[in-house]
């Protein structure tokens, strides 16, 4: 026999059968209570084995209830018995060693008061301060200017003197040594033979291989120099196949060119 429906009372046939809440509905009897929304399993919310929907669903209040005497009296003893409880516990742990975990600045300021302890114990500073008092007084010395030849006097070397070795001039490597010369007594007032004055040196500088130019030449960049033809190329130096650096003779440009426009002389 087929059960009756919860919301209509009519009979639920089989296909159109829907089990919730401990009853048997019409899949369209299945609604909110207060508003007849049409609710499902994941929509619904049971009271009292009535379902609800979300807005309606009865919110349960707190209920005041005064504090009788009895009341009291139990909230009373059970506040002592919890102090009682707390006294015991603290009184059995009183003689009992608690471990620390030893960290970083607890090991540095237990060294420090350590080290505090044992020169406090041994009197160091009071030893210290009695060594400061009893150290004579050091007078100041007036400063004295600094003179180098009393310097290299002290340290065996004998001061240079002006017109030393030291004192000749030594011009550039390339242009080698001109010595100083010396100058001749004067002849004598009664005439007689004089020796002709000495020859300057003549310095010769290197030229290096020479070349002269075959043909005219522009410069095409600026590490370039430019030359005609005849003119005279000192100081060449090759760079590679077809290219080398020397200076005109007549510009005194240095720079690169071409090999094959200079031939050798």
């Amino acid at each position: 026999m087929n059960p009756p429906c919860a919301f209509c009372k009519k009979t639920v046939y089989p296909t159109e059968k829907f089990n919730c809440l401990d009853k048997i509905w019409h899949k369209g009897c299945f609604k909110c209570t207060e508003c007849s929304l049409k609710l499902t399993m994941s929509t619904y919310k049971g009271f009292n084995k009535m379902p609800y929907c979300n807005a309606h669903y009865p919110k349960l209040k707190a209920t005041q209830v005064a504090q009788t005497a009895e009341q009291t009296r139990l909230k009373k003893i059970s506040n002592q018995q919890s102090q009682v409880l707390y006294h015991k516990d603290f009184n059995q742990a009183k003689g009992a060693k608690i471990s620390v975990v030893d960290d970083p600045a607890l090991k540095t300021q237990r060294a420090a008061s350590q080290n505090q302890s044992l020169a406090a114990y041994h009197g160091l500073a009071q030893k210290k301060a009695d060594q400061e008092m009893r150290r004579p007084a050091q007078e100041d010395e007036p400063e004295q200017e600094y003179d180098p030849v009393k310097e290299l006097e002290s340290a065996g070397q004998a001061p240079r003197q002006i017109g030393s070795i030291h004192d000749m001039k030594v011009e550039d490597d390339n242009q080698g040594y001109a010595p100083q010369q010396q100058q001749q007594p004067p002849p004598p007032s009664g005439g007689g033979y004089r020796p002709p004055p000495p020859e300057p040196v003549q310095q010769q500088q290197s030229r290096g291989p020479v070349y002269r130019a075959m043909y005219d030449y522009a410069a095409a960049d600026v590490d370039e120099v430019s030359f005609v033809e005849g003119d005279v190329i000192i100081n060449s130096e090759a760079i590679d196949e077809g290219w080398m650096t020397g200076t005109v003779e007549r510009t005194g440009d240095t720079g690169m060119m071409p090999s094959n426009y200079v031939e050798p002389i």
